[in-house]
């Protein structure tokens, strides 16, 4: 059984995974790509979005799978095609793609949300923070056990077929 420090030491690497998936990088390197990452970051949602998937290479075919949100809604939300977006969608990619609070929190404000005003809200929060190396359906089954609605309803057959 690992130890606490080693518990530890393997969130801290889960935490920088996207910028240092090798774990090469020094503390100092580290924040220098996530200050590069956030400051790169566009402004609206689509294009951070697109960055992002582009950034991490992650395809909207991979993504929708991961992510049990539709291909559709997926190239809607890149290509700006809708007036707002589900925020269960919006958590949902951004587990799907693990990434760390630091950049969930980016995307999903670039969203126009912010979390914790309600029981849901709360719920995404903890996922965001504590479940986001998580697959979709984990996160779901965590979320129907405490009476709360999934992420995404779409099943992975879904995505593929879309």
């Amino acid at each position: 059984m690992p130890s606490h420090a080693e518990k530890n030491q393997t969130e801290i690497e889960n935490y920088y995974h996207i910028i240092d998936p090798e774990g090469r990088l020094s503390e100092n390197e580290k924040a220098e790509e996530e200050r590069k990452v956030l400051e790169n970051m566009p402004a609206c949602f689509p294009a951070a979005l697109r960055y992002v998937m582009t950034r991490f290479g992650f395809t909207q075919e991979a993504l929708a799978f991961a992510s049990k949100v539709s291909e559709s809604t997926i190239g809607r939300y890149r290509n700006g095609k809708v007036e707002s977006f589900s925020e269960k969608n919006v958590v949902a990619l951004c587990v799907a793609m693990h990434l760390p609070p630091w950049l969930s929190f980016a995307l999903i404000a670039k969203a126009g949300f912010s979390l914790a005003a309600t029981r849901e809200q709360l719920a995404h929060l903890m996922i965001l923070n504590c479940m986001y190396m998580r697959s979709i359906d984990e996160v779901n089954e965590y979320l129907r056990e405490r009476g709360n609605a999934s992420l995404s309803r779409e099943t992975a057959q879904d995505c593929r077929a879309s």
